[in-house]
């Protein structure tokens, strides 16, 4: 089963607190969006170590419900780490850390970075908040270590460093690399309403074709110049043992035929 992650307009410097009921009016009106099992890239640039905080589990609902009442018989005093940030700060990032994820996303993604960099000025504030209660582990810290060396290798790009080789950034951006045929903006930014545009969509469609199509032809390109060696390579042979032209022509048609019968069995 998948956990959900959560980004959030905030109008407070913190998430929620149940004890206070304060979760009945969070939603109303704000923007949000959703990713699956861990945050996203995009999300992470937002964000640094000071801006880590700490909530009690049994908080993510409010007081006097039933799920208040069985969070806090199963959690009790435990806490979860959490990312808020104010949203200044977090534009501000975001530009800072273009240029050094960029250059290893890809310039075909930096059409899909700003237009997040646009969502968030124009939909998030006064706070972005990263509510990541789904991944709570009883305040054992080992989540709040994840979260801390993701930060931290992220500031690098701060003060003008490339992230660690193998670090937390580089086991995101290769999990990105690997998967990216399926949504690339699902994992990059997660999806919410009105997120992502119906033009991005349509222009990062239109550039995965171009790309498909021009690896097709490189790929059609190296197997004729292979196909081409090897009749020369057998008609010269042919020759060679035979003296014959007709030797030539023989070995032609045999790598000929054996060519065809290949194009009819893969597209049959």
């Amino acid at each position: 089963m998948s956990l959900r992650i959560y980004l959030d307009s905030a109008r407070e410097p913190r998430t929620p607190d149940g004890s206070a009921g304060e979760w009945g009016g969070f939603f109303d009106g704000a923007m949000e969006l959703e990713a699956k099992n861990w945050p996203p890239l995009l999300w992470w640039a937002m964000f640094g170590t000071g801006d880590l905080r700490e909530a009690r589990i049994a908080d993510t609902e409010d007081a006097g419900t039933d799920e208040h009442t069985e969070l806090l018989s199963q959690w009790g005093e435990a806490t979860y780490p959490y990312l808020v940030v104010e949203q200044r700060t977090a534009l501000s990032r975001l530009h800072a850390r273009r240029q050094g994820l960029i250059s290893r996303l890809g310039a075909r993604f930096s059409p899909l970075y700003d237009e997040f960099v646009a969502l968030i000025d124009a939909r998030f504030g006064p706070y972005v908040l990263l509510r990541t209660e789904a991944l709570a582990d009883g305040g054992e810290r080992g989540i709040r270590l994840l979260f801390e060396e993701t930060l931290a290798d992220l500031e690098r790009l701060d003060v003008g460093h490339a992230t660690a080789a193998g670090g937390r950034v580089d086991g995101l951006i290769s999990d990105f690399q690997r998967w990216q045929h399926t949504d690339p903006v699902w994992l990059l930014s997660g999806a919410g309403d009105g997120w992502p545009s119906v033009a991005l969509r349509e222009r990062l469609a239109a550039t995965a074709v171009r790309r498909s199509s021009g690896r097709s032809a490189e790929r059609s390109t190296a197997v004729g110049r292979v196909w081409g060696v090897l009749v020369a390579v057998c008609g010269i042979g042919a020759y060679w043992l035979t003296g014959s032209v007709w030797a030539i022509a023989v070995a032609f048609g045999t790598v000929l035929a054996v060519l065809v019968a290949g194009v009819v069995r893969r597209r049959g």
